[in-house]
């Protein structure tokens, strides 16, 4: 029961918090906070608490080939939508998506070798990513949208730590990232705020993967010798780090 309290409560606090963010800070930086294992963090301490340690830490190769999904899916998202409204825009990201994470499941690289390839495609997609028009746009807001995204995720939440057992290590993980919370932010910017909004705020979650990834690969080698506040801490405390200096860069 008090897990499913804190799931209940933990991630609805998240959603609206990184929708203020956004409201206050811009797209590009609410990006970067987005891309923050708000959601991740989160399900990986579920799975520990309900599966163990063990299967917390097997979910997280898995993981690494969903971010790879991931980084697809705000590519052609933020092509798309240029050319598209949000609906076709974002089913068709969601083939790709899958696509993706099929091939590179199928693939079955080592742990090591897909963060590799995860900082790379990373960086690849930011050199071709699309760039916004200078144009400015009034935003315009849904009734009730914070309320509409807390409660889309924690549904997303419950569903995915819910069928963690059935679903295995491997699968867990993939969906672990899952573009539900990337999918709430690209649409609300899409439908209120046009294309340019939704590039920026997908092109700073990707620049913020670097960050988001690396927190993930180090709970790998972290777990087994540390408590989860220490390896959750430590990692946090480094993806922050990563993700002030990415946003200088780009």
């Amino acid at each position: 029961m008090n897990l499913l309290l804190l799931k209940i409560t933990l991630i609805p606090a998240v959603i609206a918090l990184v929708t203020l963010a956004i409201r206050k800070w811009g797209n590009k930086i609410g990006g970067l906070i987005g891309s923050m294992p708000w959601v991740a963090g989160p399900i990986l301490l579920f799975f520990i608490a309900e599966q163990g340690k063990a299967f917390g830490i097997q979910s997280i190769q898995g993981t690494m080939t969903g971010i790879l999904a991931l980084i697809s899916f705000c590519f052609s998202y933020s092509t798309l939508s240029q050319k598209l409204s949000w609906l076709p825009t974002l089913v068709l990201s969601y083939v790709i998506y899958t696509i993706t994470a099929v091939v590179v499941n199928y693939l079955q690289l080592n742990l090591s070798l897909s963060y590799v390839l995860v900082i790379g495609s990373v960086l690849v997609a930011l050199r071709f990513f699309p760039v916004p028009k200078e144009q400015s746009t009034s935003a315009r807001r849904l009734p009730f949208d914070i309320l509409i995204r807390m409660v889309v995720a924690t549904l997303f939440v419950l569903v995915i730590t819910g069928l963690a057992s059935i679903l295995g290590p491997n699968w867990s993980g993939i969906l672990t990232p899952f573009p539900i919370l990337t999918s709430i932010l690209a649409i609300f910017s899409h439908s209120l705020q046009g294309s340019n909004a939704t590039i920026s705020t997908l092109r700073g979650l990707v620049i913020g993967l670097l960050g988001f990834t690396t927190f993930l690969f180090l709970q790998a080698f972290l777990l087994p010798s540390f408590s989860i506040t220490i390896s959750f801490g430590l990692a946090f405390v480094l993806n922050v780090f990563i993700n002030l200096m990415a946003s200088r860069v780009w």
